[in-house]
């Protein structure tokens, strides 16, 4: 249990880390994810935008300490799922901007993605519950490249999707 903790460890670090990046790496960066927060009060836009990507970025560094690490995620995805499902439930298309730019707009894809990447938060807390000490260099070998791998996979989630859906209202 403890590669998956590991695995689980890196994969959300890394999906935290990438989302936060891309929403501070410029001030039109920041101020293109505030726009897209159609929901929030335009004056409270910029910083509801700075507060999330903080969080995120947070939330990347509490990794190391696996237990905080995991708790924020669950907190941050269940709050982002929330937010998904009114915004989709309101009829409002408001682009999704969680690793940068996208035209993608909000839907039951993105709910999907943050239901595995909720999934991801539960099975980390199994190998919490189930560790027996620190991996080894072998395990650590496989379990690092496993969850970068599936990073990737969550990171880029929207645009796989996209190969296999048609694109349209309700995506």
């Amino acid at each position: 249990m403890d590669l998956l903790l590991v695995a689980c460890q890196v994969l959300l670090g890394v999906v935290f880390a990438v989302s936060a990046f891309t929403k501070l790496r410029s001030g039109a960066a920041v101020r293109s994810f505030a726009a897209s927060l159609t929901m929030v009060p335009e004056s409270l836009r910029l910083p509801a935008a700075g507060a999330v990507a903080a969080g995120e970025a947070v939330t990347a560094v509490l990794m190391l300490i696996p237990q905080a690490g995991l708790a924020l995620s669950a907190i941050l995805l269940a709050g982002f799922t929330l937010v998904i499902m009114v915004s989709i439930r309101k009829g409002v298309r408001a682009p999704c901007r969680c690793f940068g730019f996208s035209a993608t707009p909000l839907g039951r894809v993105h709910l999907v993605r943050n239901a595995l990447l909720l999934l991801v938060v539960v099975l980390g807390g199994t190998g919490l519950i189930f560790s027996g000490g620190p991996p080894d260099a072998a395990g650590l070998a496989v379990a690092v490249p496993a969850g970068l791998a599936g990073a990737i996979v969550l990171i880029a989630f929207d645009d796989i999707a996209g190969l296999f859906m048609e694109t349209s209202g309700s995506v």
